[in-house]
């Protein structure tokens, strides 16, 4: 992902021994539609959060992105993931994110 992703990164702590496998917070690149992000993977059926969980409802963003130094200008999404999670979900959430990401690139 990221050598296809140019500039995607990651929030938060990403060694396994300090973070929940369960969250992902991925930063992605400025973009022209950065707010039809979480549109574009909602209608190729991925189900994704804006932020973080504690800013879950508000419209003031996130005080922990804040509290990281998160780039406000950049998109972040979590994606969460559990027992039932397939490796077929996730190539598939792969794809589609990159398929969103590419349309929706800063010329």
């Amino acid at each position: 992902m990221i050598a296809e992703i140019p500039n995607i990164g990651f929030n938060g702590e990403t060694d396994a021994d300090k973070s929940l496998y369960t969250v992902l917070n991925v930063s992605f690149p400025e973009m022209d539609m950065a707010d039809m992000l979480l549109f574009n993977l909602d209608i190729n059926g991925i189900c994704a959060s804006g932020g973080s969980a504690c800013s879950s409802g508000s419209n003031i963003g996130s005080h922990v992105l804040n509290g990281i130094k998160a780039d406000p200008n950049r998109p972040s999404v979590r994606f969460s993931f559990s027992k039932f999670t397939t490796k077929e979900d996730l190539d598939y959430v792969l794809e589609k994110v990159k398929m969103v990401v590419k349309q929706n690139a800063l010329a």
